[in-house]
């Protein structure tokens, strides 16, 4: 059984268990299978830099090493913050506890976002809760160093959590007021009439 996320508004606490949608659920999706002239299906290969291996997929992974080459477990990888060095605090998975919703936005807050993932939730009495108002609270998935700004909101088409970051737009202006001066029309000068008894 899929995991459930509990909110909590007015006191009362509400479970659901998210189900992330997917572009290729949304418009389906096609392979395409290679194969040799036995109609066997084939299989994907590396070469070694040096063209003298055939690596076949899935027999190399990626890793870290420290300053000396030594090879380092990502469970003793620890995230820092990159203008000072400080090891960043490790932010619990909402699944943990459940999520106090009370800050609603309006939807040009919610428009100003980014989304990485979006999640269908099913439970009528938690959208009957929520009516019509745009429910952001923090959010992380998993856990770890980041959490991102979560939106609960109910559509015609369902309840719905979205998960993203918040983007910047300047505004736009001119740099500094501007008068366009209307241009006088050139004017011709008279060309005197050519006389042939000059030449």
């Amino acid at each position: 059984m899929a995991k459930e996320l509990v909110f909590s508004i007015g006191g009362n606490l509400y479970g659901s268990a998210p189900v992330k949608l997917e572009r290729k659920k949304l418009y389906g999706w096609s392979n395409m299978v290679a194969t040799d002239k036995q109609n066997v299906t084939c299989i994907s290969a590396y070469l070694s830099p040096d063209d003298a291996l055939v690596i076949p997929s899935g027999a190399y992974k990626q890793g870290t090493v420290d300053d000396e080459g030594r090879w380092v477990e990502k469970s003793e990888l620890k995230a820092c913050d990159s203008e000072n060095g400080m090891e960043l605090k490790v932010v619990p998975s909402s699944f943990d506890a459940p999520i106090a919703l009370h800050e609603t936005v309006p939807a040009e807050e919610f428009l100003d976002h980014e989304w990485d993932s979006v999640y269908q939730l099913a439970n009528t009495d938690l959208a009957d809760a929520i009516g019509d108002n745009i429910y952001i609270f923090p959010f992380s998935y998993r856990g770890g160093s980041t959490c991102n700004d979560g939106f609960l909101m109910r559509t015609e088409a369902g309840l719905f959590l979205f998960s993203g970051s918040k983007l910047d737009y300047p505004m736009i202006t001119l740099a500094e007021e501007t008068i366009i001066d209307d241009f006088e029309d050139d004017v011709e000068e008279d060309i005197d009439e050519l006389d042939f008894s000059m030449m």
